[in-house]
């Protein structure tokens, strides 16, 4: 029973993990219908940059963590009025963004492959190596971190989007794009800050799982299905679905690499099964858009 308590606290920090990378899509497709395939990089570049603020420089870990979620904005902000904006403006199909932001997974990729080497690099995890006891639940530190910090911005996403004027704005925006700007609202600064916020989650995805699994420059793709497939598992339209669609995978991974008698490589296989059916069966989610609601 233990082992299987241990192994819900494990399922849910991972859970947790998928889950903004989900939201990370959700953030830019929402408002702007454009699939930010780069989400696993931005992960890895917000990996890379606490492994060098909080390793090779020293800073305290709130410090690191400030500034590399700032450097993460700043990705975000560029990505978008360097590469999408031109594309819009000069009227191109809608793929393009798309292949334009594949094009930058690459490049951001090599260019940490070259600036770090092709090595794992060790991360710290918030609050040391220990082990938290919580009645029947237990698990590592860096668990329990992750599961309050997921939850913690996904209230704060929320509450903007369900409480706040700007929030508003945003879904107006994701709802008509034609109408909202007939409304005032200025799409160039919502679509701007959208990838902003979206490079802000994905980079703390990465922050929080790195001394997990270590900094890596090929540690996007995994991250990029996953979050794919929980934002797929939840539903395109909701905050919500895409932290229920990480829990989800994120359990059935655990279980399937726990329980089912299959080598346990064979579980990176588990997103993309996952991903088919969902897409075959219920291709909205389980959450569907609020619009979509009768």
């Amino acid at each position: 029973m233990n082992d299987f308590l241990e192994l819900v606290v494990g399922a849910l920090a991972s859970g947790c993990i998928y889950g903004l990378a989900a939201l990370s899509y959700l953030l830019i497709t929402r408002p702007t219908g454009v699939i930010n395939f780069a989400v696993g990089e931005w992960s890895m570049l917000g990996a890379f940059g606490g492994f060098l603020l909080l390793t090779q420089l020293g800073l305290p870990y709130a410090a690191g963590m400030a500034v590399t979620l700032a450097c993460m904005f700043a990705v975000g902000w560029l990505t978008e009025r360097l590469t999408v904006r031109p594309l819009v403006e000069r009227g191109a199909p809608p793929l393009a963004p798309i292949l334009a932001l594949l094009g930058m997974l690459v490049v951001f990729r090599e260019i940490v492959s070259v600036a770090v080497g092709p090595d794992p690099q060790p991360m710290p995890p918030a609050f040391g190596f220990g082990r938290l006891e919580l009645g029947l639940l237990a698990g590592s530190y860096q668990s329990f971190f992750i599961i309050a910090v997921a939850l913690s911005v996904f209230a704060a996403v929320w509450f903007f989007f369900e409480r706040t004027l700007a929030g508003k704005s945003f879904e107006a925006v994701a709802i008509d794009r034609r109408a909202a700007a007939l409304m005032g609202i200025n799409l160039g600064r919502v679509t701007a800050l959208a990838f902003a916020a979206s490079g802000v989650v994905a980079g703390l995805a990465g922050l929080l799982v790195a001394p997990n699994v270590s900094a890596h420059y090929l540690m996007g793709l995994p991250l990029a299905i996953q979050g794919f497939t929980a934002l797929v598992i939840g539903g395109v339209g909701r905050v919500e679905g895409a932290l229920l669609g990480g829990i989800i995978l994120a359990f059935v991974e655990q279980l399937t690499v726990r329980y089912a008698p299959v080598p346990p490589g064979l579980a990176m296989g588990v997103p993309l099964v996952l991903l088919i059916l969902f897409l075959l069966v219920r291709p909205t989610g389980l959450l569907r858009a609020k619009e979509a609601r009768a």
